[in-house]
């Protein structure tokens, strides 16, 4: 989830190029997984390349209008929403439903917890190798008892959260998301330390000012499942405060800090909120992102993420 998205120049590519090898396929490999339309997570199958592609198109065009009305009405703190667009859109392209993650984060928002934690279990089937998933799974179970301090703080809720932790196949590349997966599958304090020293680093490079946002926020809502709201309203306003939580544009989880502050009624500035500035322009790309091989082999087309700039 290191890369940005496909443009939907190279999605036409891609499908131009299916197209072609239909033509002079079998009847067999019609059905092959590369007759099946993949591109918005939609099984579609046809006998004729002309109206595969044409449908393939309408649908595309369709999803993205939807995934994109959903992701600005977020971003608005519309969550309510926004989940009513996610579902509008399952209900309409069942197939889509393992690529939504952001409905997964609107359904956690509007606290459907239980909803939630399907929809990011399910996710991992088609993004297995994605720590972000995982963590919001274990976020949901731990809030589906009813959301209280008392109840995300029990040792049982605790315990059948971990032993039920959602298993990756794969290793997320990104540094900062392998002490965010040890933190919240075992609890492992050197992780905890390492994501707060993380959250430290000078925004000077692309990397850094990621990894103190990601750092920030996942230590952030860690202690708000935990019980504990004034350290999670810190860490969640110092995420919100650093560079890239504020000057990133086109990654969705810098909105999703922003949206649970207002929805906890903490986005009030405070004088010690991280004031830090870059040096200059920092090239970032989103980390919320299929890895390139996925998004090769499932031309996946929804706009959650672009190359951006801090300025």
């Amino acid at each position: 989830m290191t890369q940005k998205s496909s443009s939907s120049s190279e999605i036409d590519d891609d499908d131009d190029d299916s197209n072609e090898k239909e033509t002079s396929s079998t009847a067999a490999t019609t059905t092959s997984r590369r007759t099946v339309l993949v591109s918005l997570g939609v099984v579609v199958v046809s006998s004729s390349p002309n109206i595969e592609a044409a449908n393939a198109g309408e649908m595309m065009i369709d999803s993205r209008t939807f995934v994109s009305r959903a992701m600005q009405k977020f971003e608005r703190n519309d969550v309510e929403g926004a989940t009513m667009d996610f579902d509008a859109l399952v209900e309409k392209s069942p197939g889509s439903k393992p690529y939504l993650w952001q409905r997964g984060i609107a359904l956690y928002y509007v606290d459907e917890f239980r909803e939630a934690e399907k929809q990011f279990r399910e996710d991992v089937r088609v993004n297995p190798n994605d720590t972000e998933e995982a963590a919001w799974a274990f976020l949901s179970q731990m809030r589906k008892g009813g959301g209280g301090e008392d109840d995300a703080s029990s040792s049982s809720s605790l315990k059948k959260a971990r032993e039920e932790f959602v298993e990756l196949a794969g290793r997320d590349s990104r540094k900062v998301m392998g002490s965010v997966l040890r933190l919240y599958k075992t609890g492992d304090e050197e992780a905890k330390r390492t994501l707060e020293s993380l959250s430290k680093k000078p925004a000077d490079s692309t990397q850094s000012a990621s990894d103190a946002f990601y750092a920030s926020l996942y230590l952030g809502l860690y202690s708000e499942a935990l019980g504990n709201a004034e350290e999670a309203k810190y860490w969640v306003k110092k995420a919100n405060g650093t560079p890239y939580g504020q000057r990133a544009s086109g990654d969705f989880m810098t909105s999703v800090a922003k949206v649970h502050l207002a929805r906890r009624k903490w986005d009030a500035v405070d004088e010690d909120s991280d004031k830090r500035t870059t040096g200059g322009n920092v090239e970032v790309v989103s980390t919320h992102a299929f890895d390139s091989a996925t998004r090769r082999l499932e031309r996946f087309p929804f706009p959650e993420s672009y190359s951006m700039r801090i300025v």
